[in-house]
Order: C-alpha cells, then sequence, then structure tokens
C-alpha cells in the first residue's frame, strides 16, 4: 500500500494550496452568493455531490471540498498502480501482484475473491479511511450543538 500512498501524496496540494483553491472554487460558481455550492453549482452528478456534502446539508462549502479533494485524487494513480502491477492482465491485482501478504490481503479484498480491484484499493487507501472516519463523525453530530474545526 505504500506505493499507493506515494503515488496518491504527490497529487494532493499543500494544505494551504488546497484551501485557498477550495475558497476561489466557492467563489467563481457561487451563483447566488450564499457561500456554499449546490451540486448544479458545483455541476457533478448527485451522487458525487452526496459524498462531497458531509453533513447533507444540500449545499457544500471549502471545508467539505478540502475534505473530499484527497479521497477524489486516489482513483488515478491507483489506475496506474493495477497497470503497472497486472501482470495477467485481469485487471485486478492478487497478493502476489501487490507484493502484500495473505493477511494483508484480506484486508483489502472486501468482496473475498482473493484479488484487490480498483474499489477496493480506493477504499483500503489511509486517506479514503480518514475521509470515511471524518464523514460518518460529521454525520452523526447534532448541528445546532456541535461542531468540528478543521485546519487546512
Amino acid at each position: 500500500m505504500d506505493s499507493i500512498t506515494r503515488i496518491a501524496s504527490l497529487n494532493v496540494p499543500n494544505p494551504s494550496h488546497l484551501n485557498m483553491m477550495t475558497m476561489n472554487m466557492v467563489k467563481d460558481k457561487d451563483s447566488d452568493g450564499d457561500k456554499v455550492l449546490s451540486a448544479e453549482e458545483l455541476n457533478v452528478p448527485e451522487d458525487v455531490f452526496t459524498k462531497i456534502d458531509i453533513n447533507s446539508d444540500g449545499n457544500t462549502d471549502s471545508v467539505e471540498l478540502n475534505a473530499y479533494y484527497p479521497v477524489s485524487s486516489i482513483d488515478i494513480p491507483t489506475l496506474h498502480l493495477i497497470k503497472d502491477k497486472d501482470t495477467d492482465g485481469d485487471k485486478v491485482l492478487s497478493g502476489e501482484e501487490l507484493g502484500v501478504t495473505e493477511d494483508i490481503l484480506k484486508e483489502i479484498d472486501a468482496n473475498g475473491d482473493g484479488n484487490a480491484d480498483r474499489e477496493e484499493l480506493n477504499a483500503a487507501h489511509p486517506l479514503t479511511k480518514f475521509y470515511n472516519t471524518f464523514a460518518s463523525l460529521a454525520k452523526d453530530m447534532d448541528a445546532s450543538k456541535d461542531s468540528i474545526d478543521v485546519i487546512v
């Protein structure tokens, strides 16, 4: 998994640059001036928007965009990893192709077929695990009582 982590970290801007990018995106796309973006303003399909909109309020802001951006950049390195290591051409990686032990492969292999596919590799990435934990905590919070401060 180190190779996925290393490759993905090259594609994620430093936190201050990421924050500036997402704040500018909100400013540029906010057609109604409410300082948040709807799915229409962001111009993404609803299934993608629901992943970005962590608190499910129907809008997204720079904090949610900052949290989602690293996760969205994982898929391309995963595709490269599969392309580079898939010696038998089946578009999935065995433990041997991936270079991991059976125990590690079992942690990645969610469907139990003995291989790691694109979706499983993306889900096993540390950034995805962090994002899913963050999203789960945010959804469980009572917005009127709790808050999460995210420093980026």
